[in-house]
């Protein structure tokens, strides 16, 4: 067995662009102030105008519209499908660390990476914009009063699916939130791989999705040597079954 030397360098400060900050009362707050700013220079969006909401009337699916051009890395003058895909892979690490907010515009704005329309260049400008009004939000960390042991540490999930929400194949996108102990740890929004016939089988399979992702948190904590002995939650929404 390989045995590593580790060295304490005290409370940690910055971790991959990502700020921690300690505070008693709200705990761990996470931010990524630096990157988001960086991002806005890089792209040109340093001076644009923020907006309110990172999606709004871009839900429906532009299938028809005019492509980037392919040619050459490009600027944010004149995009490419290089300048768009280095700007979503940009909003995608922020998004995936401290800002499940825009968890959801960005997936939109995903789903044509390999040839990505002039729409879908304005929505990625919009997240960027979106976070430049919300470039100080922490996401906040905390654990409960009174530590936490293997006999109170509870694992939930929330699950939630739209039905048919794209236009273009009618498959439904599944979300979710992983907690520990009341605290979010992980996010997930992702569309389905296949057609759901009904809201009831949509919401079946985020459910199932948020389950699986439950399950590699509860692996995580075995392999930390934290037992949790309570049963997993799962939170569904049942409104429309």
């Amino acid at each position: 067995m390989a045995v590593l030397e580790l060295k304490g360098l005290g409370v940690v400060s910055k971790f991959l662009g990502i700020g921690f900050e300690y505070d008693k009362d709200k705990g761990w707050l996470l931010e990524q102030r630096q990157v988001i700013l960086g991002m806005l220079d890089k792209f040109g969006l340093s001076e644009v105008s923020a907006v309110r909401v990172p999606i709004g009337g871009e839900l429906e699916n532009d299938v028809d519209g005019e492509l980037l051009p392919n040619d050459g890395a490009g600027s944010p003058q004149r995009p490419t499908v290089k300048t768009f895909q280095s700007l979503v892979g940009s909003l995608l690490w922020i998004a995936r660390c401290t800002r499940p907010d825009i968890a959801y515009a960005v997936h939109r704005v995903t789903r044509r990476t390999h040839e990505p329309r002039v729409s879908d260049w304005r929505l990625a400008k919009k997240i960027a914009r979106y976070l430049k009004g919300t470039v100080d939000t922490k996401f906040a960390m905390h654990a409960p009063r009174g530590g936490m042991s293997e006999d109170t540490i509870v694992v939930e999930g929330y699950s939630d699916a739209d039905f048919a929400g794209d236009r273009v194949d009618r498959k439904s996108v599944s979300g979710g939130v992983l907690m520990v102990c009341g605290m979010v740890v992980g996010w997930i929004c992702k569309k389905q791989s296949s057609v759901a016939l009904s809201t009831m089988e949509a919401e079946f399979v985020a459910d199932s999705q948020v389950t699986a992702e439950m399950l590699g948190i509860v692996e995580l904590l075995s392999e930390i040597g934290i037992k949790v002995k309570v049963p997993y939650k799962l939170h569904v929404d049942t409104s429309r079954r």
